[in-house]
């Protein structure tokens, strides 16, 4: 990055929602820092950082989607974080001092970042304090949402799991045609999302198939709104 006026040029093509936030927590960051933030891009399916990797980096989200994975036992791999509106990694862990990440971050999407040293972040924000408030703030209030989500979601069943999924899958994708959306993720892919195992994927689906809730087409889920609008009902 040659300048502010560069990395403020660079926001205004954000998404939205990422260019607002990111515009107002760079709101007094020092020419210098703006000179060492670095512009990167990662492929969908592409790795940004892996757990285990130094925590050395930090990377503002300017366009994209990310989920955060996490190994269990047997090498099995465990999505989450996906519906996160995550603008920034790797900052959680240099406040906390980690010496190395937790987790892993895939692009789901083709994403656009900037990425900064974690010393230089560290030395600009310990003495921002507009900046310091608004990631404390964002990170608390995040940290308190995920612990009521993963309190609910842990006395679910899988069927309330799936409806609960698929209503915010809806909701967060913005490709569907006349209020369709056409589900892409695999069953088994699906299975890692809800936690629950293939078997019990499937015949929640046939479940919900028969109940009108959704409909399936080459193997894959297909909501339309009506149907979108009826499986909100089921989670109230």
């Amino acid at each position: 990055m040659n300048s502010k006026k560069e990395l403020f040029d660079l926001l205004k093509k954000a998404d939205r929602g990422k260019n607002e936030y990111l515009t107002d927590l760079f709101r007094n960051l020092p020419e210098e820092t703006a000179k060492q933030m670095i512009v990167t891009e990662v492929k969908k399916g592409a790795y940004i950082l892996r757990a285990g990797m130094p925590c050395d980096m930090v990377y503002f989200l300017l366009s994209g989607r990310v989920v955060g994975e996490a190994h269990q036992k047997m090498g099995h791999m465990y999505s989450f974080m996906d519906f996160s509106k995550k603008d920034i990694i790797g900052d959680f862990e240099s406040f906390t001092d980690c010496s190395e990440f937790c987790a892993s971050v895939r692009a789901e999407q083709d994403c656009k970042l900037l990425k900064l040293s974690k010393k230089s972040y560290l030395n600009w924000i310990r003495h921002d304090e507009h900046a310091l408030f608004l990631r404390l703030r964002t990170i608390l209030n995040t940290l308190s949402s995920e612990t009521n989500i993963e309190r609910e979601w842990l006395f679910m069943g899988c069927k309330e799991r799936l409806v609960n999924y698929l209503v915010r899958l809806y909701e967060r994708e913005q490709n569907t045609k006349n209020g369709v959306f056409r589900n892409q993720k695999s069953q088994s892919e699906l299975a890692d999302k809800i936690g629950f195992n293939v078997r019990s994927i499937q015949r929640n689906i046939t479940s919900l198939k028969s109940e009108g809730l959704v409909s399936v087409e080459s193997g894959k889920i297909v909501i339309t709104k009506e149907q979108y609008e009826k499986l909100k009902e089921n989670l109230r």
